[in-house]
């Protein structure tokens, strides 16, 4: 779904590819310049032009922001397949110092398998 009037076209650009992907997970819909990407029921992602956020839904519209980095155009799209792609797993550790991805591709090579170690991982598995 496309809501607002004035789309970036690059963004316009990045959500019909990930419409086209059916490899991809989750729901996503474009609302003016920002992509928002529903990844399953714990995990909501925002993307803009050199922007990709990642937060963990709480209860109501609350959320616990995990971490976000600015892509280059030409990575934003691989970013978004490597996250999203079904049968990947995207890990993220967070501390209170720290935040961001340590890991994101296949699950059968992912070997992180800690659930705390001076913060706490975040396990994004693609699914459905």
């Amino acid at each position: 779904m496309i809501r607002g009037f004035e789309n970036d076209s690059f963004i316009a650009m990045i959500f019909e590819k990930m419409r086209s992907n059916h490899d991809l997970c989750g729901k996503y819909e474009l609302t003016g310049n920002t992509i928002e990407w529903e990844f399953n029921d714990e995990f909501i992602i925002r993307i803009a032009r050199d922007y990709f956020g990642i937060s963990k839904k709480l209860s109501g519209k609350k959320e616990n922001h995990l971490t976000h980095w600015h892509p280059d155009d030409d990575d934003l799209y691989d970013d978004i397949c490597r996250l999203g792609t079904r049968g990947n797993i995207t890990v993220i550790h967070k501390t209170i110092l720290y935040d961001g991805v340590i890991y994101s591709g296949p699950e059968t090579e992912c070997r992180i398998k800690r659930k705390w170690l001076f913060g706490k991982y975040y396990y994004l598995r693609a699914k459905s």
